[in-house]
């Protein structure tokens, strides 16, 4: 029953907590790049229908390609959350933000974490502007800033949070509906048959063994608009280990502001600069 294959999600997932928990998570230089949680090859890989630029129709999901439809767009934000509780009974949060100003040239992003309630390092502020990257790491009292020439590919980053393409269970999502998701149509796509799902879930609550997790629900969605695009994505399960021990996990994916974004100088630039 255990697929063969490594879903994405609970890698991005995995690693995301690991380096934000450790402090590792800031903007890697040119020659660091590849340490990078976020950059995977998952979102450029999925899908037969990833050129097609076609549209959605009834209970065919389907996804166009978002690189190239951003790109025409110019612009977006993107904002990505997780919530769990472990097997420890450690409760883990992470959130990260992604605006972009392509014909700008200018993106910012904020990653945060805490452990429990409490604020892991004060977060990672990361600002690009006329090819030169800006790093702010921890909080108002003991921030420290860094700069470099260059800077990473910060639209393939913010799309591989979007998980619908590399999710793996495409066939199984199953048509739900219109709605309106900032303001444009969107039809909704849920997860009808979430064995793998279910698996997925289990190996990130269990740390690695999913056969001691009873999975008690499990919920999955998907927000497409006209164009192709995934606009939300909403993912969380709850659970109980083989000892009663109590797990949770939720994650949040949106995409705002297609074409309307705009991107200004954080406060602290300045000292960035000095």
């Amino acid at each position: 029953m255990y697929s063969n294959r490594i879903p994405v999600l609970i890698v991005a997932v995995l690693v995301l907590l690991a380096g934000c928990a450790g402090g590792a998570d800031v903007a890697p230089t040119a020659d660091t790049a590849d340490t990078d949680p976020d950059d995977t090859d998952a979102p450029t890989d999925g899908g037969d229908s990833a050129d097609t630029g076609e549209s959605t129709d009834g209970d065919d999901f389907e996804l166009s390609d978002p690189e190239r439809l951003l790109r025409d767009a110019g612009s977006f934000t993107v904002s990505w959350s997780y919530t769990g509780v472990d097997a420890d009974g450690t409760e883990t949060a992470v959130t990260r933000e992604f605006r972009a100003d392509l014909d700008a040239e200018r993106s910012y992003s904020r990653t945060t974490s805490a452990t429990d309630g409490q604020s892991d390092a004060g977060g990672v502020e990361q600002y690009v502007a006329d090819g030169v990257t800006y790093v702010r790491v921890g909080g108002d009292d003991e921030a420290t800033y860094t700069s470099y020439e260059g800077s990473t590919e910060v639209l393939a980053t913010a799309i591989a949070l979007s998980q619908a393409r590399a999710y793996g269970a495409d066939d199984d999502l199953t048509f739900a509906g219109t709605e309106t998701f900032d303001g444009v149509s969107v039809e909704r796509y849920e997860l009808s048959d979430a064995n793998e799902a279910l698996i997925l879930a289990g190996s990130a609550a269990a740390q690695g063994e999913p056969g001691n997790l009873e999975v008690t629900s499990f919920e999955y969605a998907v927000l497409v608009d006209e164009d192709g695009l995934s606009r939300h994505e909403s993912w969380a399960f709850s659970g109980r280990m083989d000892d009663g021990t109590e797990v949770t996990g939720s994650w949040e994916y949106s995409l705002t502001g297609v074409g309307s974004t705009t991107v200004e100088e954080p406060a602290w630039l300045d000292e960035a600069r000095a």
